[in-house]
C-alpha cells in the first residue's frame, strides 16, 4: 500500500512539472508574441528609422564621439589628487556646448522622441502584465477617456 501511494505521488509529481512546463513553455512563447507583435508596431518602425537617421548623421556622431572624450578627459582630471580647476572648467564648458548641440540636433530630437514612444508603449505592456499577475490595477490617474490612451482592457 505504502508503495502504491508513493507511486502515486510520484506520478501527480510528474503530471504537476509537466504543467508547469508546458505552462511556462506557453508564457514565454506569449512573450515572443508580444516582442514580435512590438517590432511590428508602427511605433517601433518609426524608432528603428529615427535611429538610422541618428547614426547616419555625421556631424553629429563626430560631436557625440568628442562629448564621450570630454566626458572621460573630465572624469581623469577629477580624479587626481590636484585637479587643474581652469581645465575642469574648459571641459565642463565643452561638454555643456556639446551636449546643448547634440541635443537639438534634429536626427537626436526624432531619436529621443521616438525612444520615448517606444519605452512608453513597452512599460505600459510590463504594467499590464503586472496588474494582471498581482490583482492590482496600476492605472490610478486614469481619465476613464480612452481615446486619450489606448485603454485599461
Amino acid at each position: 500500500y505504502k508503495r502504491q501511494s508513493y507511486c502515486f505521488a510520484q506520478r501527480e509529481t510528474e503530471i504537476k512539472i509537466f504543467f508547469i512546463t508546458e505552462n511556462k513553455m506557453d508564457i514565454i512563447q506569449m512573450a515572443h508574441d508580444i516582442g514580435k507583435a512590438i517590432k511590428e508596431c508602427d511605433e517601433m518602425k518609426a524608432y528603428e528609422t529615427a535611429q538610422a537617421a541618428y547614426l547616419a548623421d555625421e556631424a553629429l556622431q563626430t560631436k557625440v564621439t568628442e562629448y564621450n572624450v570630454q566626458q572621460k578627459a573630465f572624469a581623469d582630471e577629477s580624479a587626481k589628487t590636484a585637479p587643474n580647476d581652469f581645465l575642469l572648467g574648459a571641459i565642463r564648458s565643452r561638454l555643456e556646448a556639446l551636449a546643448g548641440e547634440i541635443t537639438t540636433a534634429p536626427s537626436y530630437v526624432a531619436f529621443a522622441e521616438a525612444q520615448d514612444k517606444v519605452s512608453a508603449i513597452l512599460a505600459e505592456v510590463n504594467e499590464t502584465i503586472m496588474a494582471e499577475v498581482t490583482g492590482e490595477n496600476h492605472h490610478h490617474d486614469c481619465s476613464h477617456d480612452c481615446s486619450c490612451c489606448s485603454g485599461c482592457h
